[in-house]
């Protein structure tokens, strides 16, 4: 709906500029203003101020529409819960520089592909997030990185493995 707005003001402006042109640029324009009845000056006047509105109306609407909050929309269209949310923030803030997610769109090479180790190899979204939490508690020193121990703790923690659980695979 917005791209036929937008494209509907541009061809107004167009036609506008073209009608502009063809009353002898605007020298005519305003000698045809001078001449003409006050019903035409009302015209072009209402002329103005709708292209103005119409101006002020499209962003407004483009904004509209476009600000609704998407942060809830993770891959594969799963919608998140604010703590899986927050577990996506934290996620991409330290763990997205060595592991490899698709729902965050990191492509760490250092520690595992979570869409593959988990997504794949553990079904249940319960044993998903106890092998999270206990990485997160742990650590892990497995190829060629090594993953510090209490990197996050308590609520931060379970966001993350809340996150990892949900979106992995997906």
């Amino acid at each position: 709906m917005a791209t036929g707005i937008f494209v509907a003001f541009w061809v107004v402006l167009g036609f506008a500029i073209f009608f502009l042109a063809m009353w002898g640029g605007p020298r005519g324009a305003r000698q045809a203003l001078h001449i003409e009845s006050t019903g035409s000056q009302r015209a072009v006047s209402l002329l103005v101020v709708v292209v103005f509105a119409f101006g002020l109306v499209i962003p407004a609407l483009v904004l509209a529409f476009n600000g609704e909050h998407k942060a809830s929309v993770a891959v594969g269209g799963l919608h998140l819960n604010a703590e899986q949310q927050k577990g996506r923030e934290l996620f991409s803030r330290s763990c997205g520089v060595c592991h490899k997610l698709a729902a965050t769109k990191s492509v760490g090479r250092i520690g595992p592909n979570l869409d593959v180790r988990l997504g794949n190899d553990i079904p249940a979204e319960a044993g998903r997030r106890e092998l999270v939490l206990n990485a997160i508690a742990e650590g892990r020193a497995r190829g060629l990185g090594q993953m510090p121990a209490q990197l996050y703790r308590g609520k931060e923690a379970e966001a993350i493995a809340d996150f990892v659980a949900a979106v992995a695979g997906h």
